[in-house]
Protein backbone atom coordinates (compact mmCIF):
# COMPACT_ATOMS: atom_id res chain seq x y z
CA UNK A 1 0.00 0.00 0.00
CA UNK A 2 1.48 3.49 -1.02
CA UNK A 3 1.70 6.02 1.20
CA UNK A 4 0.88 8.65 -1.12
CA UNK A 5 -1.79 6.61 -2.42
CA UNK A 6 -2.08 4.77 -6.64
CA UNK A 7 -2.42 7.05 -9.72
CA UNK A 8 -6.00 6.58 -11.51
CA UNK A 9 -4.48 6.88 -14.95
CA UNK A 10 -1.71 4.64 -14.70
CA UNK A 11 -2.15 2.43 -11.16
CA UNK A 12 1.61 3.35 -9.77
CA UNK A 13 2.66 4.98 -6.90
CA UNK A 14 2.24 8.20 -6.51
CA UNK A 15 5.78 10.38 -6.45
CA UNK A 16 3.97 12.99 -3.74
CA UNK A 17 0.51 13.66 -2.43
CA UNK A 18 -1.92 13.72 -5.46
CA UNK A 19 1.48 13.61 -7.70
CA UNK A 20 2.15 11.12 -10.67
CA UNK A 21 5.19 12.32 -12.01
CA UNK A 22 5.07 10.13 -14.84
CA UNK A 23 1.89 10.84 -15.90
CA UNK A 24 2.07 14.99 -15.33
CA UNK A 25 4.90 14.94 -17.06
CA UNK A 26 3.20 13.78 -19.82
CA UNK A 27 0.36 16.03 -19.59
CA UNK A 28 3.07 19.29 -19.71
CA UNK A 29 3.74 17.99 -22.52
CA UNK A 30 0.52 17.72 -24.16
CA UNK A 31 -0.54 21.08 -22.80
CA UNK A 32 2.91 22.48 -24.25
CA UNK A 33 1.35 23.19 -27.43
CA UNK A 34 -1.14 25.74 -26.35
CA UNK A 35 1.22 28.23 -24.62
CA UNK A 36 4.82 30.20 -25.50
CA UNK A 37 6.64 32.86 -23.53
CA UNK A 38 7.91 33.69 -27.57
CA UNK A 39 11.35 33.37 -26.55
CA UNK A 40 12.88 29.61 -26.93
CA UNK A 41 15.07 29.53 -23.60
CA UNK A 42 12.35 30.56 -21.35
CA UNK A 43 9.61 27.97 -22.93
CA UNK A 44 12.56 25.48 -22.59
CA UNK A 45 13.97 26.03 -19.15
CA UNK A 46 9.44 25.55 -17.99
CA UNK A 47 9.20 22.76 -20.07
CA UNK A 48 12.25 20.76 -18.45
CA UNK A 49 10.78 21.84 -14.67
CA UNK A 50 7.78 20.64 -15.51
CA UNK A 51 8.73 17.20 -17.01
CA UNK A 52 10.98 16.83 -14.07
CA UNK A 53 8.48 17.81 -10.86
CA UNK A 54 8.56 14.83 -8.56
CA UNK A 55 5.30 17.47 -6.75
CA UNK A 56 3.38 20.25 -6.78
CA UNK A 57 5.82 22.84 -5.48
CA UNK A 58 8.38 21.94 -8.10
CA UNK A 59 6.14 23.12 -10.67
CA UNK A 60 6.51 26.45 -12.64
CA UNK A 61 5.06 27.58 -15.29
CA UNK A 62 4.53 30.35 -18.37
CA UNK A 63 1.98 32.64 -16.55
CA UNK A 64 -0.03 35.47 -18.85
CA UNK A 65 0.46 39.18 -17.71
CA UNK A 66 -3.24 39.21 -17.96
CA UNK A 67 -3.83 36.31 -15.12
CA UNK A 68 -2.83 39.37 -12.51
CA UNK A 69 -4.48 42.09 -10.48
CA UNK A 70 -4.35 44.98 -8.30
CA UNK A 71 -0.31 45.32 -9.36
CA UNK A 72 1.18 47.45 -6.88
CA UNK A 73 4.86 48.21 -6.39
CA UNK A 74 5.87 47.57 -3.07
CA UNK A 75 10.07 47.67 -3.45
CA UNK A 76 13.01 48.83 -6.03
CA UNK A 77 16.34 48.46 -5.85
CA UNK A 78 19.40 49.04 -7.79
CA UNK A 79 18.18 45.11 -9.27
CA UNK A 80 14.59 46.13 -10.00
CA UNK A 81 11.37 46.38 -8.59
CA UNK A 82 9.24 44.26 -6.59
CA UNK A 83 5.33 44.02 -7.16
CA UNK A 84 2.58 42.42 -5.20
CA UNK A 85 0.24 41.18 -7.12
CA UNK A 86 -3.45 38.85 -6.98
CA UNK A 87 -2.87 35.67 -9.30
CA UNK A 88 -6.66 35.22 -9.86
CA UNK A 89 -6.05 31.48 -10.70
CA UNK A 90 -3.45 30.36 -8.42
CA UNK A 91 -0.73 27.44 -9.12
CA UNK A 92 -1.26 24.07 -10.05
CA UNK A 93 -2.35 21.53 -7.07
CA UNK A 94 -3.38 18.44 -8.69
CA UNK A 95 -3.98 17.11 -12.32
CA UNK A 96 -8.65 16.40 -12.37
CA UNK A 97 -8.23 13.13 -14.24
CA UNK A 98 -12.10 13.02 -14.79
CA UNK A 99 -12.25 16.91 -16.66
CA UNK A 100 -8.71 16.52 -17.81
CA UNK A 101 -7.75 19.51 -16.86
CA UNK A 102 -5.28 21.21 -13.67
CA UNK A 103 -7.08 21.87 -10.22
CA UNK A 104 -5.58 25.05 -8.92
CA UNK A 105 -5.42 26.42 -5.85
CA UNK A 106 -7.35 29.35 -6.46
CA UNK A 107 -6.74 33.42 -5.80
CA UNK A 108 -3.60 34.12 -3.79
CA UNK A 109 -1.13 37.35 -3.21
CA UNK A 110 1.99 37.07 -4.95
CA UNK A 111 5.69 38.93 -5.42
CA UNK A 112 6.47 39.90 -8.92
CA UNK A 113 10.34 40.59 -9.41
CA UNK A 114 11.24 42.57 -12.31
CA UNK A 115 14.86 42.71 -13.00
CA UNK A 116 16.14 45.91 -14.61
CA UNK A 117 16.77 45.32 -18.64
CA UNK A 118 15.95 41.49 -18.35
CA UNK A 119 13.97 41.27 -21.66
CA UNK A 120 17.23 43.37 -23.88
CA UNK A 121 19.48 40.34 -23.55
CA UNK A 122 17.54 37.71 -21.29
CA UNK A 123 20.74 38.22 -19.39
CA UNK A 124 22.55 35.70 -17.37
CA UNK A 125 21.45 37.34 -14.56
CA UNK A 126 18.10 37.00 -15.06
CA UNK A 127 19.08 33.15 -15.86
CA UNK A 128 20.74 32.22 -13.08
CA UNK A 129 18.57 33.78 -10.92
CA UNK A 130 15.58 31.38 -11.76
CA UNK A 131 17.68 28.63 -12.33
CA UNK A 132 18.63 29.10 -8.48
CA UNK A 133 14.63 30.18 -6.85
CA UNK A 134 13.97 26.67 -8.78
CA UNK A 135 16.74 24.73 -7.32
CA UNK A 136 15.63 26.29 -3.26
CA UNK A 137 11.67 26.11 -3.82
CA UNK A 138 11.99 22.26 -3.58
CA UNK A 139 12.80 23.23 0.26
CA UNK A 140 10.08 23.70 1.97
CA UNK A 141 11.37 26.52 4.11
CA UNK A 142 12.42 28.32 0.95
CA UNK A 143 10.38 30.70 -0.90
CA UNK A 144 8.09 29.34 -3.88
CA UNK A 145 8.76 29.91 -7.80
CA UNK A 146 5.63 30.07 -9.42
CA UNK A 147 6.97 31.12 -12.58
CA UNK A 148 7.31 33.59 -15.09
CA UNK A 149 5.71 36.41 -16.71
CA UNK A 150 6.40 39.22 -18.73
CA UNK A 151 5.07 42.82 -18.81
CA UNK A 152 3.58 43.78 -21.58
CA UNK A 153 4.04 47.61 -21.46
CA UNK A 154 7.92 47.07 -21.01
CA UNK A 155 8.32 43.48 -22.45
CA UNK A 156 10.40 42.77 -19.56
CA UNK A 157 10.38 39.32 -17.73
CA UNK A 158 9.14 38.91 -14.31
CA UNK A 159 9.43 36.24 -11.70
CA UNK A 160 6.33 35.09 -9.86
CA UNK A 161 7.14 34.60 -6.25
CA UNK A 162 5.32 33.39 -3.11
CA UNK A 163 4.03 36.60 -1.00
CA UNK A 164 5.12 37.04 2.24
CA UNK A 165 3.34 39.05 4.26
CA UNK A 166 6.22 40.14 7.04
CA UNK A 167 7.99 41.44 3.74
CA UNK A 168 11.48 40.71 3.27
CA UNK A 169 13.68 38.73 5.26
CA UNK A 170 16.10 41.79 5.85
CA UNK A 171 13.26 44.08 6.74
CA UNK A 172 11.42 41.23 8.90
CA UNK A 173 14.42 41.05 11.23
CA UNK A 174 15.15 44.89 11.45
CA UNK A 175 11.60 45.21 12.26
CA UNK A 176 11.39 42.24 14.86
CA UNK A 177 14.57 41.79 16.04
CA UNK A 178 14.03 41.99 19.73
CA UNK A 179 11.11 39.97 19.52
CA UNK A 180 12.80 37.16 18.00
CA UNK A 181 14.45 34.28 20.21
CA UNK A 182 18.26 32.83 19.14
CA UNK A 183 17.05 29.79 18.66
CA UNK A 184 14.86 31.35 15.79
CA UNK A 185 17.54 33.65 15.11
CA UNK A 186 19.58 31.04 14.88
CA UNK A 187 17.53 28.40 12.82
CA UNK A 188 16.71 31.55 9.94
CA UNK A 189 20.82 31.47 9.78
CA UNK A 190 20.63 27.89 9.65
CA UNK A 191 18.11 27.38 6.59
CA UNK A 192 19.69 30.27 4.85
CA UNK A 193 23.61 28.84 4.63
Amino acid sequence: MSFYGICPECNQEFNDYNWCKLCNSKHFQNYFKKWTSGNNTIDKFILDAQKNATNGREVIEWISYNRFKDIKEIAKGGFGTIYKARWIYGPIESWDVENQWWNRWGQQDVALKKFSNSFASLNEEFLNEITIHLKTSKDLASLRFYGITQDPATNEYIMVLEYMRGGNLRDYLKNNFNNINWKIKLGLLTELA
